[in-house]
């Protein structure tokens, strides 16, 4: 995106130069708009590291889990019955990041997702990968999360959707 950017500023002032200004006004607004679209993605949307370290965090401070939600997981859920005083395991396992007030999937927070993990060789789509983990972005806990998991932080009331958004 920097190229891009560093290159399209390049032609505007080669068009200002050269006393086409309205071109030049076209391809600046090009630009803002190109920069302002790229502030709308959280950060751990577009820098691995960061969500990585979120979502350890996550996992250590708010128990986030389980490692994987195909499995049982016994142990993981009754800590969490006990946590949230519930009696019935499968109002527990109902808890979900998925359901959670803070689990956003709306459509722009998907495309930052998407625009993420990129797909710089063209051998897949990052779309496979955000609907084989049905992933969405944390709002409380800034990283990108599964929707199968949860954590200590659910609240209920979601997903943030583009429909609940309006």
């Amino acid at each position: 995106m920097k190229k891009i950017l560093a290159h399209l500023n390049i032609i505007a002032e080669n068009l200002e130069n050269n006393s086409e200004i309205l071109h030049a006004n076209k391809i600046n607004l090009v630009i803002a708009k190109l920069v302002e679209s790229n502030k709308q993605c959280p950060d751990a949307t577009q820098k691995i590291e960061l969500n990585l370290k979120n979502r350890q965090k996550a996992i250590d401070e708010f128990g986030y889990g389980p490692a994987d939600p195909s499995q049982k997981n016994e142990k993981f859920w009754k800590k969490k019955m006990d946590m949230w005083k519930v009696d019935e395991l499968s109002d527990v396992k109902n808890m979900l990041c998925g359901n959670c007030a803070a689990f956003d999937i709306t459509s722009g927070m998907l495309n930052c997702i998407e625009k993420g993990i990129g797909d710089d060789d063209k051998s897949f789509s990052p779309l496979d990968t955000i609907d084989a983990g049905q992933l969405g972005y944390c709002r409380f806990l800034k990283f990108k999360c599964a929707s199968e998991r949860t954590c200590d932080a659910w609240v209920t009331g979601g997903p943030i959707t583009d429909k609940k958004k309006k």
